[in-house]
């Protein structure tokens, strides 16, 4: 009904809706013959002409070429929660920055999930990704690189960071550094195993000989902590225990998931780690250097290939992560499955290193938008430009990929990626560039929001509270420690009391006991001791007195002549060689 008395309006409001907006309804004459019978006309009061009108208000509205969206362009990845935050922070910056209007996500759900997202189901021959880019510390495995190849799909490995899977604990007492706590790779193993339950274990203490001082109490008790299955730091870090002790740690025992003891902690993802660390006391677990340091846990010295304890920022600022990189295939689009960073030699390098890798297939058409192909191109860039991945070193601790890496990167993004033609060229604006800086793909380091203007100013303030918030830890710990040293003191007060009491006790009943003596008879003890001492000096003991006497007269009376006869005799040759006035001086 409302529609039969519509149609004849249209023609009033042709001149608003025009051409641009096409409004074309089928049999719109024969409604007009219609809209002339009595019959129609009746049933269009007065009512219904205003809902007619408000019809079509509502309909230029909405057909407004004012109100069209331009389309959102989109980005999701998933993977490892390890460069997560490197991830998070340059995404948030090309969002800002970007004129288009930009949708960039990563989900930090660990690598099994973010490879398994990124080669798809294999119900339909891993046709199409879950993901537009996976992420993760280990590279494709060759078992699922060769599944790949057999259906025709082409990968790259962009390898961009270097971080170091570090080793961190709760030991109340026991700070990061020289003087820390010392681990090899066997003791490790052992611990990780649960054949050594408590820190003051005398294997421990062999390495640590003040430690024994420092625990809380005595059978201080070890607890451990690993990740949920699929973590690419628990490939590493098994892997590494059993390359540098085999002996312990056995190849069954290496992979995103085996089987732990059942009395560890289970902990999701790095955030979910550092609780596990910081909330139970002595707890040892894993975690990638970067974000435990960034949490303020404290870092065990751990024995590298060539003997040496040392910690992963030791390490870092000498180059030994980077070190690390070694034995990369020539070309990304190879086979990744044989690279290895664990364990290699070197003063300064570490022990467990994880590279970090981006992956993506050549062929980009699963991402139906061409922008969009072009977006993921120009962030895979941005993971080698210094304006982006230093943010990700000093905020973060990751190492860049070494510069042999990044120009091989560079290459392949130019040369490998298949991106549909006519795709737009995104840029990025580093100094003022006037009107091109204002063009729709341009990244414009000029175009903020406020709200990455505000969390750029807070950041030293985020930095001076988390110092801050590391003293009263510390304080917290000292006294916590200092009142554990009291209540021992108590208890030894206690105790030393008790039997004081107990001494008094028995003095008090031995004193009633006995009879209490007068002055008198105080004074004739003492004169009854003093005639037994005189009993005992006998008439020979003075005969023996009176001879020693002589005896020391008569060699002094010897000794006196002698120096007599030397005088004399010395003067007597004066005499005859000396003039008058010297025998007279």
């Amino acid at each position: 009904l409302h529609l039969v008395c519509v149609l004849p309006l249209l023609p009033q409001f042709h001149s608003k809706i025009n051409a641009q907006v096409p409004y074309q309804v089928p049999g719109y004459q024969q409604w007009m013959k219609m809209r002339s019978t009595s019959m129609i006309r009746s049933k269009c009061d007065s009512g219904m002409l205003w809902s007619a009108v408000s019809l079509i208000v509502v309909t230029m509205a909405i057909t407004s070429p004012c109100q069209v969206q331009a389309k959102v362009l989109e980005l999701h990845g998933s993977g490892t929660t390890n460069p997560s935050k490197c991830f998070w922070l340059i995404m948030d910056q090309f969002m800002d920055r970007l004129r288009a209007t930009s949708r960039l996500t990563y989900r930090a759900v660990g690598s099994g999930t973010g490879q398994e997202e990124f080669m798809g189901l294999e119900a339909s021959n891993y046709s199409f990704p879950i993901n537009d880019f996976g992420s993760g510390d280990i590279p494709i495995s060759s078992e699922n690189y060769q599944k790949l190849q057999s259906n025709n799909i082409q990968i790259l490995h962009f390898p961009f960071v270097l971080g170091a899977i570090s080793l961190f604990h709760s030991i109340p007492g026991v700070k990061s550094g020289e003087e820390g706590l010392n681990l090899s790779p066997c003791l490790l193993a052992r611990i990780f195993k649960r054949d050594i339950t408590i820190w003051d274990h005398q294997d421990i203490l062999n390495i640590n000989p003040d430690l024994q001082d420092r625990l809380p109490r005595k059978n201080f008790e070890i607890t451990i902590a690993h990740r949920q299955s699929g973590s690419s730091s628990t490939a590493s870090f098994t892997q590494y225990l059993h390359e540098s002790c085999s002996e312990e740690w056995p190849e069954d025992m290496v992979g995103k998931t085996i089987d732990w003891p059942a009395d560890s902690l289970i902990c999701e993802g790095s955030a979910g780690m550092t609780d596990c660390i910081r909330d139970n006391e002595g707890t040892i677990g894993y975690i990638d250097s970067g974000h435990g340091l960034s949490e303020n846990l404290v870092e065990i010295e751990l024995q590298n290939k060539d003997g040496h304890y040392l910690s992963s920022q030791e390490s870092a600022s000498q180059g030994g992560i980077g070190f690390a990189a070694a034995n990369i295939p020539d070309s990304l689009d190879k086979d990744f499955g044989s690279v290895d960073l664990l364990n290699q030699g070197g003063r300064y390098t570490w022990p467990i290193v994880a590279m970090s890798y981006v992956y993506v297939r050549k062929d980009l058409s699963h991402i139906n938008s061409p922008a969009e192909q072009e977006l993921l191109k120009s962030f895979l860039k941005s993971l080698y430009e210094s304006e982006y991945i230093e943010q990700c070193e000093d905020l973060f601790g990751f190492t860049r990929a070494p510069d042999d890496i990044k120009i091989l990167a560079l290459s392949s993004l130019n040369t490998m990626l298949e991106i549909a033609e006519g795709a737009p060229k995104f840029f990025i604006e580093n100094s003022i560039q006037p009107n091109v800086g204002q063009e729709e793909y341009a990244i414009s380091v000029k175009r903020r929001t406020y709200a990455e203007y505000s969390r750029g100013t807070i950041g030293d303030d985020l930095t001076a509270l988390k110092e801050y918030k590391t003293e009263i830890n510390d304080l917290l710990l000292q006294l916590k420690l200092d009142m554990e040293r009291l209540d021992n003191t108590m208890d030894t007060i206690k105790d030393t009391t008790k039997d004081l009491a107990l001494e008094f006790t028995e003095i008090q009943k031995a004193s009633e006991a006995e009879e209490v003596l007068s002055a008198d008879q105080i004074e004739e003890e003492i004169s009854s001791v003093f005639d037994e001492a005189r009993k005992t000096f006998t008439s020979k003991h003075d005969r023996q007195l009176t001879a020693a006497v002589t005896m020391a007269s008569l060699s002094i009376v010897c000794w006196a002549a002698f120096v007599l006869y030397l005088v004399k005799r010395r003067m007597g040759l004066c005499a005859k060689d000396s003039s008058p006035e010297v025998i007279r001086l």
